[in-house]
């Protein structure tokens, strides 16, 4: 054995040797190599870089889309990303072989998404996907609840970027949609241990999957809170005010949020009687066109799809009319027709549209975005002041869907309308 540890130089000559010298040599050249594979280096992967694979970010993703398939990555559609890896593996067959370990249990999303992390490690990663809720007795009007997730390029060890969803459904208020975005965002806290919720509890662990998971068991709970208000900023111009010396010494109480208990006083019978008739009136004659989203002890929400029938007026946006129709959540008070109507757009109809029709670069987009919001604001604001003539809520949405133009208009340029509109009718 001391021979082998200290070979003579004669090993290296040229000259043949007897069998058993062979396997000596023969032992000696395999060594080198397993003591290699011992040094750390990843087999079939270049000098210097990092098994992504074993990346806790990676893997967790990797458990998600195996549990929910998306429909795109970072805005890609799902099948083109798998084309492009299958054309990369025939362009180039070795190219995942030496790149990864365990390539061969790789998927092909699996791929791309290491490609990705690789190449833009900064770059936070979305996946959009679909969520169909488990529970049997659901009691909302969702078939599935669609959402994009963002996973931040430092999570999980970075406690400070967290995973976050927006909401996609057209058919979910916007009020309400920022429930369930808030009750994920409440769900990321509690899986990073950082707050403790005696009402939410996780459901298998702490991972992207979980919070999913976690989602869909509460996903009722969130729907069910009061819908959220967007949030306004009105810009004001105080008059300067002599400050009095006893209002220094109080402070001024801070004014109570406004939590408008919407208890409402006892409905007469006929109340509900006829608004019960007006309700079943308009689902009978507008069949598909309208839909039940949530109904509770103060109001409806139905999605309403009303046609645009003016395709050639100009005062109706330029997507709306292209698209021949538009979305409106409208909510029916309990005590309608007593109570009074309103409508909000559906959620992000008018961006999905921009996405769909525009090709403009990013400014563009942005300014055309701004303004559809401008629409929308119009549009709701002037029907909540228009003051109908009937409480048939088939008149109403027809009514509305004849002058969808005229509503979007600014408040001074609607209050000259509704002006000659009555000339008119006299």
């Amino acid at each position: 054995m001391e021979q082998q540890d200290n070979p003579p130089k004669q090993a290296h000559s040229n000259e043949p040797r007897g069998g058993e010298d062979n396997q000596i040599k023969d032992k000696r050249k395999r060594k080198p190599q397993r003591n290699k594979q011992r040094g750390g280096k990843k087999s079939g992967q270049p000098e210097g870089t990092k098994d992504l694979t074993t990346n806790i970010r990676f893997l967790q993703i990797s458990k998600l889309i195996r549990a929910f398939k998306p429909v795109t990555l970072n805005g890609t559609p799902i099948k083109t990303l798998i084309n492009q890896i299958k054309e990369k593996e025939t362009n180039e067959p070795d190219y995942f072989k030496n790149q990864y370990k365990n390539h061969a249990r790789l998927s092909n999303l699996q791929k791309y998404l290491l490609e990705f992390m690789k190449n833009q490690p900064d770059s936070t990663i979305y996946i959009s996907m679909c969520l169909k809720p488990s529970d049997p007795e659901f009691p909302f009007e969702l078939d599935r609840l669609q959402l994009n997730i963002s996973i931040p390029a430092n999570y999980p060890k970075d406690k400070t970027q967290r995973p976050k969803i927006v909401v996609l459904n057209d058919d979910i208020p916007r009020g309400f949609a920022v429930n369930v975005e808030l009750g994920f965002k409440r769900i990321v806290t509690i899986a990073q241990g950082q707050l403790v919720d005696e009402e939410i509890e996780l459901v298998d662990g702490p991972g992207l999957l979980s919070m999913i998971l976690t989602l869909d068991k509460y996903l009722e709970l969130f729907l069910k809170q009061e819908k959220k208000e967007t949030i306004k900023f009105v810009k004001t111009i105080k008059k300067p005010e002599p400050v009095k010396k006893e209002s220094a010494k109080k402070p001024e109480p801070k004014p109570k949020q406004v939590t408008i208990n919407k208890q409402v006083k006892q409905v007469p019978r006929e109340v509900l009687d006829m608004r019960n008739q007006l309700i079943d009136q308009m689902c009978s004659k507008l069949g598909e066109s309208v839909k039940l989203f949530k109904k509770s002890s103060q109001e409806n929400y139905y999605k309403v799809t009303l046609p645009v029938l003016n395709i050639n007026s100009e005062l109706i946006p330029e997507l709306w009319r292209r698209n021949k129709s538009i979305d409106v959540m409208l909510s029916i008070p309990i005590n309608y027709p007593e109570g009074q109507l309103s409508i909000s757009m559906a959620n992000n109809f008018s961006s999905n549209l921009i996405l769909n029709y525009c090709q403009d670069d990013q400014f563009k987009l942005v300014q055309i975005t701004k303004q559809y919001r401008g629409y929308e604001k119009n549009l709701m604001n002037n029907f909540s002041k228009f003051k109908f003539d009937t409480n048939s809520l088939l008149i109403v949405l027809n009514w509305l869907s004849n002058n969808i133009g005229s509503f979007c208009l600014s408040e001074k340029e609607f209050n000259t309308w509704k002006e000659n509109l009555l000339i008119y009718l006299q």
